[in-house]
């Protein structure tokens, strides 16, 4: 109950946060809506105050009239009379009005830079009916909802300022609770990383024991019965490798800086991979350069270790695969060292998550591969980067920005 109850709040919040500052805008929306019609109103009953004035003219005094008319009314800025029987291109608009289809027309125009209201009116004069086009400057009404367009104009500001700080408010209610799940998250791993440390270390001294035994027993059996033992010592040679694992993810790397030359790295990293390889169609290429450089070479050559058989795991039994070692200068400076293979590649979205410690696309395996490499190269001062190639395949990157080429 009480979780449902939090559910509903974490929803309910948001909602409530929102709904003031969009119910303010829309107010603003709708009164700013108002006063427009307010405004056409105005300038209507205007206008209808000026036909009434011209039905009240003798035909005799009509131009005069007029001419009192724009004196009297600063709001005129046009006013022109039509008869029934008087061409005019403005003919189709009277005509509804001279059937008495409509009692009056009105348009917003944009003449010369000025707003117009114009309004066509019926009136009669001596007993004959005439149309009156007025047209009235739509800022004469804009004196009358001046006041009421500045608080809505302050509304509508104060609802959008609200609105942002709203979905900035809830941004960083977000974002706190993703670095909260972040840190709980981190503060996981440092406890599996310390409790594979103390595991590691009570599994290792006696597993040494059952390898030794393991190995003895099988050195002096007969033939038969070594066959019997060799998946023990299989078994106890891929625990090793967990064990080994397990004290690099938990042990704080501590590099060890000293002269080391590419082409002897190379060489082992070659000698294992043929090993891991073995009997598969499976190449495998380094480049012969003869680079010297100073780094941690037993630090470097693990992580190297685990990008290699990551790439032959891959390649499974694929023919024609192909896996290359190559060393370069880094074009801004630096070092780089990259593994390549042509095989299937990762999808992106399992690509993002390579390197988080247990996470892993293989039946067996502990995951922890990419996640050691990268916090042995983070400890040689690089950086682990892995890209997608054309067609297919995949490239991780050692890149070195602060070795020095020797």
């Amino acid at each position: 109950m009480a979780r449902r109850a939090g559910t509903v709040s974490r929803y309910l919040w948001p909602v409530a946060m929102l709904a003031l500052p969009l119910t303010l805008l829309l107010s603003s929306l709708l009164t700013f809506r108002e006063l427009q019609v307010m405004k056409g109103v105005y300038l209507r009953n205007r206008a209808a105050l000026i036909a009434g004035r011209l039905e009240n003219l003798p035909s005799e005094r009509l131009a005069e009239g007029l001419e009192e008319l724009a004196a009297e009314e600063p709001a005129l800025v046009d006013l022109q009379i039509f008869t029934r029987d008087e061409s005019t291109p403005e003919r189709p608009v009277l005509e509804p009005i001279w059937r008495g289809q409509e009692l009056f027309k009105t348009q917003e125009l944009n003449l010369g830079g000025e707003r117009i209201f114009r309004v066509y009116i019926p009136f009669h004069s001596h007993s004959e009916l005439r149309i009156a086009r007025i047209d009235l400057a739509a800022s004469a009404a804009d004196s009358l909802v001046a006041h009421a367009r500045h608080n809505v104009l302050v509304a509508s500001l104060s609802g959008l300022v609200l609105l942002l700080l709203s979905f900035y408010a809830l941004w960083s209610a977000r974002r706190a609770e993703r670095l909260e799940r972040r840190q709980l998250e981190l503060e996981h791993l440092a406890h599996l990383g310390k409790m594979s440390a103390v595991l590691a270390h009570e599994i290792r001294n006696p597993l040494g024991t059952i390898k030794g035994f393991a190995q003895l027993a099988a050195e002096k059996a007969d033939q038969s019965t070594t066959a019997l033992l060799e998946p023990i010592l299989a078994e106890i040679r891929r625990l090793e490798k967990l064990v080994t694992d397990l004290l690099l993810y938990g042990r704080p790397p501590a590099p060890a800086l000293r002269s080391t030359e590419w082409q002897a790295l190379a060489a082992e990293l070659e000698a294992y991979a043929r090993e891991a390889i073995g009997e598969r169609p499976i190449g495998f290429s380094s480049s012969p350069d003869a680079w010297r450089f100073r780094t941690d070479p037993d630090l470097l050559k693990q992580a190297l270790l685990n990008l290699v058989r990551n790439s032959v795991e891959a390649l499974g039994e694929t023919p024609g695969g192909q896996v290359r070692l190559a060393a370069s200068r880094a074009p801004g400076g630096g070092f780089i060292i990259s593994v390549e293979d042509n095989g299937p590649g990762v999808p992106e979205q399992v690509r993002a998550r390579l390197f988080e410690p247990f996470q892993t696309t293989k039946a067996s395996g502990t995951g922890l591969g990419l996640s050691i490499a990268r916090k042995l190269v983070a400890a040689l001062g690089g950086r682990l980067e892995l890209a997608p190639l054309n067609p297919h395949g995949t490239r991780a990157q050692l890149i070195f920005p602060k070795i020095t080429l020797e």
